[in-house]
């Protein structure tokens, strides 16, 4: 007996031998007494044993059928547990959810909407991990990644949360030192800040205007992986940036940064990306939910 029996056929027999009787059953189940026979002999054939002792008046549990009712109630239990379990991870947002998007969009924007989300939902355990690197959401055992540009995985679900544009901004001392570059081509002969944030490439920038898109290989004399560093940089005047437009706005408007090349940019959408529907799990569904809404004043 290698394989289990099938789950309708141990049902069938608890129903039976809790009425004691074939016909009880067939109307307790809405079925013929020919059905509940035929699955009965298909499950003592899977076990090997008979599981009642008939006679012209009554059907009465043999000792093996005593022995499998007690496992089969078991059994049955344990299902109707499982489901229970299954339906309150799909409605009630409960357990643990582990979070990953890089440091800088993950500190600037990420970890206030997920304080407030934790005072709402203080039941869940929640783990935010500030990563500048790609990750692998499956074999690390994250719930979500939160990405800012980039190529979307093709084998997960991926949710468009934002519009994001990337823009090429400098400090006026830089500019007052090197001039103002008016044509994209000129960015060759300019001091540029290279950020490697996850799969992002320190020696290329990928630009687009209406004219269609482009590419401009850097003369990088400072390169860092964090964003926070290079903004830095950048306001102390060392080069040229493309960075975030939500990462910047607030030197923007003060003046501490301008924007150059205004007619350049790079398309860089906030994406959700995880393994399966947001049906399957509660605490997904609500997280992906509120962050849409957060990201729509951003």
């Amino acid at each position: 007996m290698n394989q289990l029996p099938p789950l309708n056929d141990i049902q069938v027999f608890v129903v039976a031998a809790r009425l004691q009787g074939f016909s009880s059953a067939a109307d307790s189940l809405d079925v013929s007494p020919a059905y509940i026979s035929k699955r009965i002999n298909l499950l003592e054939k899977h076990l090997g044993v008979r599981l009642f002792i008939r006679n012209a008046r009554q059907v009465i549990l043999s000792p093996e059928g005593k022995i499998a009712l007690e496992w089969s109630e078991r059994l049955l239990e344990t299902m109707e547990q499982m489901e229970a379990e299954i339906v309150n991870e799909q409605l009630i947002p409960k357990g643990k959810l582990r979070i990953v998007t890089s440091s800088g969009f993950g500190s600037h924007f990420i970890a206030p909407v997920v304080s407030r989300f934790s005072q709402q939902y203080p039941q869940l355990e929640i783990d935010l991990e500030l990563l500048d690197r790609p990750v692998d959401l499956i074999s690390e055992g994250f719930d979500i990644e939160l990405r800012v540009g980039g190529e979307l995985p093709q084998q997960l679900i991926a949710k468009r949360l934002g519009e994001n544009q990337r823009i090429l901004c400098a400090a006026p001392a830089y500019l007052e030192e090197y001039g103002t570059p008016q044509q994209l081509a000129e960015l060759n002969r300019h001091r540029c800040i290279g950020i490697r944030e996850r799969d992002q490439s320190y020696g290329h920038w990928r630009l687009e205007s209406r004219a269609g898109k482009k590419s401009i290989k850097l003369t990088a004399p400072l390169t860092t992986n964090n964003g926070s560093v290079a903004k830095q940089w950048c306001l102390d005047g060392r080069g040229i940036m493309l960075r975030s437009v939500w990462n910047i706005r607030e030197e923007l408007n003060s003046g501490h940064l301008i924007r150059i090349l205004p007619d350049y940019s790079q398309q860089a959408d906030i994406h959700a990306i995880y393994p399966s529907r947001l049906e399957t799990s509660a605490k997904r569904k609500v997280f992906v939910t509120l962050l849409e809404t957060a990201l729509k004043k951003v």
